[in-house]
C-alpha cells in the first residue's frame, strides 16, 4: 500500500477512529454522523455523504461489506488494511453550510432559515393535532356527561379557536417557506 494519506470527512474520521465503532450499517454511521454534525443536515443528505465515504473506503479495501446485497441492511467491518492506512480528516467535507447546488439555489437542507421554518412548521402541526384531539375529547366527554355541558362547551370552543389559529400559523409558515425556497 502506498504511503499517500487518504482524506475523509472529518466527522466520519473521528467516528471510524473509535475502536468501539465497527460492524456498522450505513444508517448507524449516518446517525453517529448526525449526532456529531451540528449544522442541521438533512438525514437523506447525511446518508448520501456517509454512503459515498463508505463505498470509497470499501473500494480501497479498508472496509469489508458483510451480509445483504442492499446497502441498507449490509454491515461494514474495518479490515486489517484499515488499521495500517494513513487516514486523515478533511475539514472541507464537513462544513456544508449554505452550499450552492447545481441549479444555483442555496441547498435548502443547509439553509438555517429554512431549517428553522421547517422546525416551526412541525411544532405547529403537532400543536394542531393536540388541539384537535382536545376538542374531540371535549365532545366525547359531553356525550358521557351532559350535565357538564356549559363548562365542556366553553372548553370545546376554546380548543376549536386554538385549532383555527394554528391552521393560520401553518398556512403562513408554508407560504414563507415556499418563498424562501425560491430565493
Amino acid at each position: 500500500m502506498s504511503n499517500k494519506p487518504i482524506k475523509i470527512n472529518q466527522y466520519l474520521y473521528f467516528i471510524l477512529m473509535d475502536d468501539q465503532f465497527d460492524n456498522f450499517t450505513v444508517i448507524e454511521m449516518r446517525d453517529a454522523y448526525l449526532s456529531k454534525f451540528d449544522n442541521h443536515l438533512d438525514t437523506t443528505e447525511a446518508r448520501k455523504i456517509v454512503y459515498r465515504q463508505i463505498l470509497r473506503l470499501q473500494r480501497r479495501g479498508l472496509l469489508e461489506k458483510n451480509g445483504a446485497n442492499n446497502a441498507r441492511d449490509s454491515r461494514y467491518k474495518k479490515t486489517a488494511l484499515f488499521y495500517e492506512s494513513d487516514l486523515q480528516p478533511h475539514p472541507k467535507d464537513a462544513s456544508p453550510v449554505r452550499q450552492i447546488n447545481n441549479c444555483g439555489h442555496i441547498d435548502e437542507c443547509k439553509d438555517p432559515v429554512i431549517q428553522q421554518l421547517k422546525e416551526r412548521l412541525k411544532q405547529c402541526e403537532v400543536d394542531l393535532l393536540t388541539s384537535i384531539g382536545e376538542s374531540e375529547e371535549y365532545m366525547r366527554l359531553y356525550e358521557s356527561f351532559p350535565e357538564m355541558k356549559e363548562h365542556l362547551e366553553s372548553q370545546y370552543l376554546q380548543a376549536r379557536e386554538n385549532s383555527s389559529k394554528l391552521l393560520g400559523q401553518i398556512k403562513a409558515i408554508k407560504i414563507v417557506l415556499t418563498h424562501q425556497k425560491k430565493l
